[in-house]
């Protein structure tokens, strides 16, 4: 595999994820802010999620690259800092991405 379609896929597939885990986030936290009965409860839920989230995409970025030392023809150690500077940018784009969506389908939330 060529180092670029690999970038890409990590780009996409961190994406996807890191969308998926905030937007659950904030789901829990709408939740917890607006549903009186389950806020004791509910409270820190959306911390949970994060977290747990948080520690999957870190187990993620660690598997893919070690498939990519494997995969890649040409594999270079400055190829890992790459791997990490894509993950933290797809994690706070997917931040982006997942407000946005929520604000989308859950209004209550802003008010």
């Amino acid at each position: 595999m060529r180092k670029g379609p690999y970038f890409l896929i990590q780009a996409v597939f961190s994406i996807v994820i890191t969308s998926l885990i905030w937007f659950m986030m904030f789901n829990f936290l709408d939740v917890a802010v607006n549903d009186m009965e389950t806020l004791s409860g509910a409270t820190f839920s959306p911390f949970i999620v994060l977290i747990l989230g948080g520690i999957f995409y870190l187990i993620l970025t660690i598997i893919y690259i070690v498939i990519g030392a494997k995969k890649i023809d040409d594999w270079r150690p400055w190829m890992i800092a790459v791997n990490i500077a894509i993950h933290i940018v797809m994690f706070f784009l997917g931040f982006l991405g997942a407000s946005y969506f929520t604000a989308l389908t859950a209004p209550n939330l802003l008010t």
